[in-house]
């Protein structure tokens, strides 16, 4: 009998402490000499409620049952991360030389910080600058936040809303796109190159100094999400179909997968590194599946793009964080079985049903305990399992996709014969009826009698 599906480690953990050894950690776990993380915004937590939500590290250790130590500095770019590297104090350098684990995530504010500077420029030269700006006084090195204050984006009267009449406005808005995202991509005597001659050779001196602090250390770097993955019900809805926001929006979709892709393709050429594709993890679609209109990724999951006014955010949220920390986590490799704040975070969270396939199977794979009928991986099974396996069943007759992903195919199989129908809903039930009375058997032992 196999009640549980083990990974490498057993080993329980709560998440009473964060940046130091979980009470029940095994013993094992407890020899881990720690992680540290250099980079942005992303990897600082930017945007979370520090009372009750948890960046990716804080979430890492936890697992590992380790410390860790955050260096990350909130709008940082590839340069400004390579002089926190270079002035870190002798005790900081200690905690560098004895981390086995070192994580980076940097490249976005380069990116970011050249479309806001390119679109200013634009909007200078169109007149949609703010009251108070003009072309003469615009900031060297803008980020996003001087974008948004300078630039009247989508105000009364602003560039997007004058686009919506002008054709013209339109067609020039979305060449200034492509432009500038080939400024990002290539290096020639006509593009600047920023990702190949600034972004990659920034990565490449900061793992080249820390290999020199600790020449152990498995360095891993994320790659950078694309976060205009927008819902295309939501884009119908705030903005209608065809409008000029959909096809910016859906330029802006089309540019920036090209211009992270070509990050993640450059980074691969980064020697001495571990690669955790959050790229990848974020936008959750098949590489056999088309990205467009109708599917353009679920970065808008893991992050608050979709919200409206104050609360629009680039930032990963708490669900982003979770699924960072799984793919750093999937990367390391050291998996177990956990009962700590990766599981917490997930089960809390109100809307795990809309959690995207490939992300899903990620995080499973890590936090673990995989249980035959569990397949909403809430570690019972009850009429919610029951239901998306009816759900699952009909969807499969009527010759549509599935609406699991391979680790809740899985579970959903309940009597091993390699398909999914009413048969194995009608187990999940049966076995939630025989649990409610008191029954103590495993659902794996359960199934197995039936």
């Amino acid at each position: 009998m196999k009640k549980i599906l083990s990974f490498m480690v057993s080993a329980v953990m709560g998440a009473a402490s964060l940046t130091a050894l979980s009470s029940n950690a095994a013993g094992e776990q407890a020899s881990k000499s720690g992680m540290v993380i250099f980079g942005d915004s992303i990897a600082s937590g930017y945007g979370l409620n520090t009372d009750t939500e948890y960046n990716y590290g804080q979430i890492c250790a936890d697992y590992l049952g380790c410390n860790v130590k955050n260096y990350a500095v909130s709008g940082d770019t590839s340069e400004d991360m390579l002089n926190v590297i270079a002035g870190l104090s002798d005790a900081d350098k200690d905690v560098v030389s004895e981390s086995e684990y070192v994580v980076i995530s940097i490249g976005g504010n380069d990116i970011i910080n050249y479309m806001s500077k390119c679109l200013i420029n634009f909007a200078a030269k169109k007149g949609y600058l703010n009251e108070g700006y003009t072309k003469d006084d615009l900031p060297e090195d803008p980020g996003l936040n001087e974008l948004m204050e300078i630039v009247n984006l989508d105000g009364k009267g602003g560039l997007f809303e004058a686009a919506k009449s002008d054709t013209f406005l339109a067609m020039d808005l979305i060449s200034e796109l492509k432009k500038l995202a080939t400024n990002l991509r290539y290096s020639t005597d006509t593009y600047e190159g920023i990702i190949p001659n600034i972004i990659i050779p920034n990565i490449e001196k900061a793992a080249s100094e820390i290999r020199k602090l600790n020449p152990d250390a498995r360095i891993i770097v994320q790659t950078v999400y694309q976060p205009v993955q927008i819902d295309p019900d939501f884009v119908s809805a705030k903005y209608g179909t065809g409008s000029v926001y959909a096809r910016v929006i859906g330029q802006l979709r089309t540019n920036f997968s090209d211009v992270m892709n070509t990050f993640s393709e450059d980074l691969r050429t980064v020697e001495d590194i571990e690669i955790a594709d959050v790229y990848y993890e974020f936008t959750s679609v098949d590489s056999s599946e088309a990205q467009n209109a109708s599917n353009p990724g679920h970065a808008n999951f893991f992050t608050d793009i979709q919200e409206s006014g104050k609360e629009r955010d680039l930032h990963p949220n708490q669900k982003g964080h979770l699924a960072i920390a799984a793919t750093i986590l999937k990367q390391i490799g050291e998996l177990h079985d956990d009962s700590g704040l990766l599981s917490q975070i997930y089960k809390n969270l109100s809307d795990n049903y809309n959690y995207p396939h490939i992300a899903l199977d990620t995080y499973k794979t890590v936090a673990g305990n995989l249980m035959s009928g569990d397949l909403n991986f809430d570690e019972k099974v009850d009429a919610r399992d029951a239901s998306l396996s009816l759900y699952e069943y009909t969807a499969l007759s009527a010759g549509e996709n599935s609406t699991l992903s391979a680790l809740q195919g899985k579970c959903a199989d309940t009597n091993n014969d390699d398909m999914i129908d009413s048969r194995d809903a009608s187990l999940i039930l049966s076995f939630y009826a025989y649990t409610s009375t008191g029954g103590a058997l495993a659902p794996e032992e359960y199934f197995a009698q039936m």
